[in-house]
C-alpha cells in the first residue's frame, strides 16, 4: 500500500469518528430538547424548531470535537502524519539548507492598501531571506490592482526606492495591472500567464503577511521532498495588534487557534483546505487545473469568484494533488482587522464567496468528499447566523403559543418547571459545547508549560475571561450583520471591493454609520416584544442589548489601550525577527512633502527628457492630448482616476504635462504647486533646481550643489 492510500486510511476512520461523535451529540441534544417543548406547541412551529436546533447544535458540535482532536495531537507530541513533523513518515528531517532551493516567487496581491505598512512588510521578509546563502532562486513580486494613482504612484516609488536600498534590481518587481478583472484570483492569474513557467513554486503573501526566512525555505524543502503535494498551508499566527479589538483577536488566536489548528489538521491530512495566502503552491499544476471561470448561474450565481482558496484547493485536489494544513510551521504572520467594523466588513466580501460555493458544489464534479465538505462547512459559517434569528423567533412563537409554558433560557423551553432535568443537562452539553474548546486551550497551556509566555497561569485565566465575555457580547452583533450579508447577497445587491483598513482608524461617529440598521433593527424588536409580549422582554434583552450598545462599545475597542501588555501574547515578550524588521521598516517619502504624489510625479526633473518617453498615435495620442490640456489647464482634480492614471502609465503624455504644468500661469493649480515645492526647507530642496524656460521644450536642469 502506497503512502497515499495509507494516510487515506487514517483519514477515513478520523473523520468517521468525527461524524459518530457529532451524530451522538446531535441525537442527545435532541432528544433533551424535544422533552423541554411545551406539548400544546404547534406541530409546525416545533417541527421547524427541531429541525433547526439540530443542525445549530451540530454546527457547535463540529467545533468543540475539531478542538478536542487538536488537544489529543499535541498532548501526543504532535500527529505522525504530520508532513512539518520532525518524525514525519512522509519526508526527511526538516531544516533549512538540506538542499538547493527551487525558482520560486513570493507574490504580494494588493489593491489600496496602506502602502508602507503593506511593503515594509515584503522589505522584511525580503531582508531575513537575504541573509541565506540560497535566497537568489527566491523572486519577490508586487502585484497591484490599485486604482488610484496617488496609491500606486506611491507603490511604485517606494518600490523603487527597496530595490535601490536592497540592491534586487534583479529580484524584487513591481506590475500594476490597467484591466482589474476576477479580483485576487485573476491578479494572479495574469502573473502566472506572464511568468509562471519560470517557477516551480509560488508562495502567497496577503498585504498583511509575513513569513520568516526559515519558514519559507522549509516550506520550499517540504515541497521538494512531496512531489504529490500541489499546496501546503501554514496556520499564521497574528501579529502587530495595536487596538483592543486587534489584541482580543490575536490572544485568541495564540491561545486557542493552536487546538482548531491541529485538529483540522488532523481530521483533513491530504485534503486540506487552501486560505488564499501564507501558503506555497506547486505551480505547474496549479496553473493546468486551478483556472477559474466566471459563474453562469442566476444573480449571485453569475460573475468572478469572490472566495478562490476553497475552490483551488478542490480542484487542485480532484487533479490528484494533495492539500496540506500545518500549523507545526512556525514563522508564519498575518494581521488582524483593527477594528471590530472592518472585521465585519471583511465577512461581508467572505460571506457573498461562500454563499457562491452553492452552486459550484452543484455544477462542479469528481470534488473530493473532504473538499466538499470543506466548501459545505464556510457555507453553514454564515447561513448559522439567519439560522439563529429564525430559532431564536420561532422559540418566542411557541412559547407564547404555549401560555402555561415559559422561557428558561432565550430558545430553550421548559415544560412545566424552569428547573427541570433535562432543561438542565442540555443546557450544561450546550456550555460545554461553546467553552470546552477554551478549557482545554488552558489545559494544554498549563501541561505544556506554555503559560508563562501568557503572563503566568493567573493572567492568561484573566485574559480567557476577558476575551469570552467581549465574545459574547458581540456575537449578537455579528448573527445580526451576518444575517444582513446573507440577505444582501440572495438579493444579489451590489458589493464595493475596498482596501483593508490596516490602521484602527475609527471613531464613535463612524462605528454609529456602520450599525446603523443593525441598531435600528433591534430597537423596533425591542419595542415589539415590549409591546405585544412583555413576558418575552428579559429574556430578549441579551440578544437586542449588545446590539444597541454596539456603537459605543466598537469605539472602545477600537482604541489602542494605555497598555500593550493588555492581553498578553508570547511574541510580547520575545520579539519575532521578521514581525520586527516590519514594524521598524524606514518610510518611503517624497523629496517634496508637501506635494502629494501625483503632484511630485508630474513635477518631478525626472520627467524633463524623459529618455523612456515615446511617441503616441491615432485614437490614443489624441485623447491623452486632450487628458493632458485638461489636466494642464484645471489641475489633478478635473480627471477621474482612470484619466489621472492614464496620463501617469505613459512617459510621452507625463513629459508633456510635466513642461505644461512648469510653465503654467500664476494662479492656476500647478503654479500652486510649484509655490508649495518651492517652500521646501533645506535639504531637501538642494537636490535639483529649476531654471525657467522661455518655452518648455528648452527646460533644462542644473545640480544645486555645483
Amino acid at each position: 500500500m502506497n503512502d497515499i492510500a495509507r494516510w487515506r486510511r487514517v483519514a477515513f476512520r478520523r473523520r468517521l469518528l468525527l461524524v459518530a461523535l457529532v451524530a451522538m451529540q446531535s441525537t442527545v441534544g435532541l432528544v433533551l430538547f424535544l422533552q423541554n417543548l411545551p406539548d400544546q406547541a404547534g406541530t409546525w412551529a416545533t417541527t421547524m424548531l427541531l429541525m433547526v436546533f439540530g443542525v445549530l447544535f451540530a454546527w457547535i458540535g463540529i467545533g468543540f470535537w475539531t478542538a478536542v482532536f487538536g488537544f489529543l495531537a499535541l498532548r501526543a507530541g504532535g500527529d505522525p502524519w504530520s508532513l512539518a513533523a520532525g518524525n514525519s513518515r512522509h519526508t526527511g528531517p526538516p531544516g533549512p539548507g538540506n538542499i538547493t532551493l527551487a525558482p520560486t516567487a513570493v507574490v504580494m496581491p494588493i489593491y489600496h492598501e496602506p502602502v508602507q505598512r503593506a511593503l515594509g512588510g515584503m522589505r522584511a521578509v525580503f531582508q531575513e531571506l537575504a541573509q541565506q546563502k540560497q535566497a537568489e532562486a527566491v523572486d519577490f513580486y508586487v502585484l497591484s490592482d490599485s486604482r488610484d494613482p496617488e496609491i500606486w504612484l506611491e507603490e511604485q516609488a517606494t518600490c523603487d526606492r527597496m530595490r535601490a536600498e536592497l540592491g534586487a534590481h534583479q529580484r524584487l518587481f513591481y506590475r500594476r495591472r490597467r484591466i482589474n478583472q476576477n479580483y485576487k484570483s485573476g491578479n494572479i492569474a495574469d502573473f502566472l500567464r506572464r511568468w509562471g513557467q519560470r517557477y516551480r513554486y509560488m508562495i502567497v503573501l496577503d498585504a498583511d503577511s509575513l513569513l520568516s526566512a526559515r519558514c519559507i525555505i522549509h516550506l520550499i524543502e517540504l515541497m521538494e521532498n512531496r512531489p504529490q503535494a500541489g499546496i501546503i498551508q501554514t496556520a499564521p499566527r497574528l501579529a502587530r495588534a495595536e487596538t483592543r479589538f486587534a489584541r482580543l483577536q490575536q490572544f485568541a488566536n495564540r491561545c486557542y487557534g493552536r487546538l482548531y489548528g491541529a485538529g483540522l489538521a488532523a481530521i483533513q491530512l491530504g485534503d486540506a483546505a487552501y486560505w488564499g495566502h501564507n501558503a506555497i503552491i506547486r505551480v505547474a499544476p496549479f496553473m493546468r487545473h486551478c483556472g477559474l471561470r466566471k459563474l453562469q448561474g442566476p444573480g449571485l450565481f453569475s460573475g468572478p469568484v469572490l472566495s478562490h482558496d476553497f475552490i483551488e484547493a478542490a480542484l487542485i485536489g480532484r487533479a490528484g494533488y494533495e492539500v496540506w494544513l500545518e500549523p507545526a510551521i512556525g514563522g508564519s504572520y498575518e494581521e488582524s482587522p483593527p477594528t471590530f467594523e472592518d472585521d465585519l466588513t471583511r465577512d461581508r466580501r467572505w460571506c457573498r464567496g461562500n454563499l457562491q460555493h452553492l452552486w459550484l458544489l452543484a455544477t462542479l464534479g469528481k470534488l473530493r468528499f473532504a473538499h466538499r465538505m470543506a466548501l459545505l462547512t464556510g457555507v453553514l459559517s454564515y447561513l448559522a447566523s439567519p439560522l439563529w434569528l429564525v430559532f431564536l423567533g420561532l422559540s418566542g412563537y411557541v412559547a407564547l403559543a404555549t401560555p402555561a409554558s415559559a422561557p428558561a433560557l432565550p430558545g430553550i423551553l421548559v415544560n412545566g418547571s424552569p428547573g427541570s432535568g433535562a432543561g438542565i443537562v442540555l443546557i450544561a452539553i450546550t456550555a460545554l459545547m461553546l467553552f470546552g474548546p477554551r478549557i482545554l486551550a488552558l489545559t494544554d497551556l498549563v501541561l505544556a508549560g506554555r503559560a508563562g509566555q501568557f503572563g503566568g497561569a493567573r493572567r492568561v485565566f484573566t485574559s480567557t475571561i476577558t476575551e469570552t465575555l467581549v465574545t459574547l457580547a458581540l456575537a449578537p452583533v455579528r448573527m445580526l450583520a451576518h444575517s444582513l450579508y446573507v440577505v444582501r447577497a440572495v438579493f444579489n445587491l451590489n458589493l464595493s471591493w475596498q482596501g483593508q483598513n490596516r490602521t484602527g482608524k475609527a471613531d464613535l461617529h463612524t462605528s454609529f454609520l456602520r450599525f446603523g440598521l443593525p441598531l435600528a433593527l433591534a430597537a423596533v424588536t425591542l419595542g415589539l416584544a415590549q409591546w405585544q409580549a412583555p413576558e418575552l422582554t428579559p429574556w430578549s434583552l441579551p440578544v437586542v442589548l449588545p446590539v444597541l450598545l454596539a456603537p459605543f462599545f466598537a469605539s472602545w475597542l477600537n482604541t489602542i489601550h494605555a497598555s500593550q501588555l493588555w492581553l498578553p501574547v508570547p511574541e510580547d515578550q520575545q520579539l519575532t525577527p521578521v514581525v520586527d524588521r516590519a514594524r521598524s521598516a524606514p518610510v518611503a517619502s517624497k523629496v517634496w512633502a508637501a506635494l502629494s504624489w501625483v503632484e511630485h510625479t508630474v513635477l518631478s526633473p525626472a520627467q524633463a527628457r524623459n529618455p523612456g518617453a515615446g511617441n503616441i498615435t491615432g485614437e490614443k495620442r489624441k485623447t491623452l492630448n486632450r487628458l493632458v490640456d485638461r489636466c494642464a489647464r484645471e489641475g489633478k482634480s478635473a480627471l477621474d482616476h482612470f484619466e489621472m492614471s492614464l496620463i501617469c502609465s505613459h512617459p510621452a503624455a507625463l513629459e508633456s504635462l510635466h513642461l505644461k504644468a512648469w510653465n503654467s500661469g500664476p494662479g492656476s493649480p500647478w503654479h500652486q504647486a510649484l509655490i508649495r515645492m518651492a517652500r521646501v526647507p533645506e535639504p531637501q530642496a538642494r537636490s535639483v533646481q529649476p531654471v525657467t524656460p522661455r518655452q518648455p521644450e528648452e527646460i533644462l536642469w542644473i545640480d544645486a550643489a555645483s
